[in-house]
């Protein structure tokens, strides 16, 4: 009987679990660094932490993110997605002047009480550029990011107006949001629920149509 042949290596199935492998090992790094970024700061964030709660070598991280600014940055693109996405999902069903309200109060709270936020925003004003995509190209891949979930959601709930100008309004309302944040009015209280409502059902909802 001839011996049994050894099972022949597949080279696209051996990429795909390489692949899953380093996504797995980003999101464990990610999730650490977002850690250590709350706790710390980013000045004072430690690499060596990072790399221990993540389970690789310092010398691993390097490779995957050669600075710690670069790894600040993508935590941040992380982050703004996740967001995105919540969003989008909490306002499904609204019709479109109603999920702009929800939208705009969803975004006040969550960027006013979130702990890396405003570690990132009292550690290092400069880095508003990162988190809110202000400087080319941030800005349009913030827009993009914003409008895939909040078009489709909008359109889905009657919004009429033209792609661009719903993609501007998008654009407008998230600077509006860090904007309050960074630079409080003393017009709108941002710790008032009501108050913030009553600004997006008055100033906001019209701009969508």
């Amino acid at each position: 009987m001839a011996p049994a042949r050894a099972p022949s290596s597949d080279p696209v199935r051996t990429t795909d679990r390489r692949e899953q492998t380093q996504r797995r090992q980003e999101d464990r790094i990610l999730e650490a660094a977002s850690d250590e970024f709350r706790r710390s700061g980013l000045r004072h964030a430690s690499i060596d932490k990072i790399a221990e709660d993540a389970g690789i070598s310092r010398s691993t991280l390097y490779r995957r993110f050669p600075s710690k600014d670069e790894l600040l940055g993508t935590v941040v693109v992380r982050f703004r997605r996740q967001f995105v996405r919540e969003i989008s999902e909490k306002v499904n069903g609204l019709d479109p002047r109603a999920a702009v309200v929800e939208a705009f109060c969803l975004g006040m709270s969550h960027v006013s009480h979130d702990d890396l936020l405003k570690r990132v925003l009292g550690d290092n004003p400069d880095t508003l550029d990162v988190l809110a995509g202000f400087s080319a190209p941030q800005v349009e891949d913030m827009v993009d990011e914003f409008s895939r979930g909040i078009v489709a959601t909008l359109r889905a709930a009657g919004a009429s107006m033209p792609d661009h100008q719903l993609r501007l309004a998008a654009e407008i309302q998230v600077r509006m949001v860090v904007s309050l944040i960074t630079a409080p009015s003393r017009a709108l209280d941002i710790d008032d629920e009501d108050a913030l409502r009553d600004f997006a059902e008055t100033l906001l909802a019209p701009m969508i149509w």
